[in-house]
């Protein structure tokens, strides 16, 4: 963490988004050591970082109450203005030190007083079940459906100082347009720029997978940048991690996931019983595989009427125990 921004956040003259990561930073493993190493050195310089007089004062008084909620609260206190006798320099390096130790207590101090957490936006994360499917509309009046065992993280001030959202899984996206704030979806190391268009965006083991089917968007891997029309589709596979590649899709077969409809096209029984596990929330057992392809189209069917439909084609027999299905040829 620089230096300057943790500075510019105890003056409060930081972005939400630098807030946001100060605070993430401070709540990390080792960053009160970093912090302190960064102290140290700003002391030995002995021109340490200003802090504004009226910012010291407002933030003496918001260390004043944290340390009345307990005794040991007190004894800091006091040792801390003891030690500001000591001069300009160390009242400096002391107040940035006790402001960082009280940080995270402040953003939760007492109602109706303005503190540090409501510049500091919290992160929220949205999660599927297998099986399970989630419809959100996002404060900027976008729409997002996301898939089963599928994540979306973002934050409490998104609309009003960005559009960004962190994607594990996937997720059907209809954006609102909005030319000031840009709608970011980061899937790995892979971010895609909109300004208002309709994308399904495809984040697992197998690759990621951004697909168009309105309007237009960029979508980037480190220096390389490809630009998406409708009916184009920028992928990442595993084992071309360093380059995106672009390529046509079928629209209908990207998205029917979304409408409750499943569709086979060619593809072999067990890369369908895996398909069926994610989309019911179930897990199949086979004393012996018969691995046929299939084509097909499933439209909101029940797991038993869908393997009926697959029962007769192949010539299997099955039982459903709760979340245990059983495939018998």
């Amino acid at each position: 963490m620089k230096e300057r921004k943790l500075i510019r956040f105890l003056n409060n003259l930081s972005t939400p988004k630098e807030n946001r990561e100060v605070m993430d930073w401070l709540k990390k493993n080792g960053s009160e050591n970093d912090f302190l190493d960064l102290l140290e050195k700003d002391w030995q310089s002995g021109k340490p970082a200003n802090v504004s007089q009226s910012r010291q004062q407002q933030l003496l008084d918001q260390i004043h109450k944290a340390t009345l909620k307990n005794d040991e609260g007190h004894n800091r206190e006091a040792v801390f203005y003891q030690l500001l006798k000591f001069g300009k320099v160390a009242a400096t390096f002391l107040l940035l030190l006790f402001s960082v130790y009280f940080l995270y207590e402040l953003g939760f101090s007492t109602k109706g007083e303005p503190t540090l957490a409501e510049v500091s936006p919290t992160k929220i994360e949205k999660s599927t079940a297998a099986g399970e499917k989630l419809r959100l509309l996002l404060p900027d009046k976008s729409e997002v459906v996301v898939n089963s065992l599928s994540t979306i993280t973002f934050y409490s001030d998104f609309g009003a100082s960005n559009r960004e959202i962190t994607l594990e899984g996937e997720a059907f996206f209809s954006v609102a347009p909005d030319k000031e704030k840009p709608f970011i979806v980061k899937t790995g190391a892979v971010i895609t720029t909109a300004l208002g268009t309709a994308f399904n965006a495809y984040s697992r083991a197998e690759g990621i997978k951004i697909s168009l089917t309105e309007g237009r968007v960029n979508v980037a891997k480190d220096a390389q940048v490809i630009s998406l029309f409708p009916g184009e589709m920028a992928s990442e596979q595993p084992d071309m991690a360093s380059s995106l590649t672009k390529e046509k899709f079928d629209p209908v077969q990207i998205t029917l996931w979304k409408e409750g409809k499943i569709r086979f096209q060619s593809k072999p029984f067990r890369e369908i019983l895996e398909s069926l596990e994610d989309w019911y929330g179930v897990r199949f057992e086979t004393e012996a595989f018969d691995n046929r392809k299939v084509t097909g189209l499933f439209n909101n069917e029940s797991l038993e009427d869908l393997l009926t439909g697959l029962s007769f084609s192949l010539g299997f027999e099955y039982q459903i125990n709760q979340k245990n299905v059983l495939i018998k040829f």
